[in-house]
């Protein structure tokens, strides 16, 4: 009985973690603080396993602050459920013919699509957003625009679900989109939960812009 019992423990174990859903932090030397520090604590809390990659492995350093060893590089980093950018420096990340490939080779194992602020870009480039509706930091609207005429964008919005993919505008808007997309996932209880976790009170669900087919 007691073997039973712990092969029961041991296979619930294993789906457990199998079943852990898995973010994708993309981080550029430059990044914006709050822009990732927002959404990973969301994520975290909410029970996924998140992990950074940048370009390569060397450390990078955050709005000229805070130093970060990046987990893997773009060579070595596993696949993920969720795929995520942000802004500060993001046009470094966006004009790198590697990054992008790297993303392109990605899209069809990736579940959904993430950014924060300027990271719009790095997805536009990537082709993410072609036809889809998409926000940005308030003073990058115009710019996003420009940059992609195959996208329609549109300010005073905190984050746009066009299904599998998400933007959000700047920096604390990061938050409510990731606080959406627990609860898209996991159920608006749980995004509640860690919210309150957070003290971040100001969160409400209908904030953002859902589109149809969600």
């Amino acid at each position: 009985m007691r073997t039973i019992l712990l092969l029961s423990t041991f296979f619930l174990v294993v789906t457990s973690l199998r079943a852990q859903q898995t973010v994708c932090f993309y981080l550029q030397d430059g990044v914006e603080v709050l822009d990732f520090a927002g959404p990973m604590e969301v994520f975290s809390n909410a029970g996924f396993k998140v992990f950074t990659v940048s370009r390569k492995k060397d450390p990078i350093t955050a709005q000229g602050i805070l130093k970060i060893v990046p987990d893997y590089s773009i060579d070595d980093a596993p696949p993920a459920d969720i795929l995520a950018f942000f802004g500060g420096n993001a046009g470094a990340a966006a004009k790198d013919d590697a990054v992008i490939a790297w993303i392109k080779q990605r899209r069809p194992a990736t579940q959904y699509f993430f950014s924060v602020c300027t990271g719009a870009f790095i997805m536009g480039k990537a082709g993410l957003l072609d036809s889809l509706s998409a926000t940005t930091y308030h003073s990058y609207i115009g710019a996003l625009q420009e940059a992609l005429p195959k996208t329609r964008v549109l300010a005073n919005v905190r984050y746009i679900d066009n299904g599998h993919v998400i933007t959000t505008a700047g920096i604390s808007a990061g938050i409510d989109g990731a606080l959406h997309l627990v609860a898209k996932l996991k159920g608006e209880a749980a995004a509640k939960e860690v919210a309150a976790a957070m003290e971040y009170e100001s969160w409400a669900p209908d904030k953002g812009l859902v589109l149809a087919g969600n």
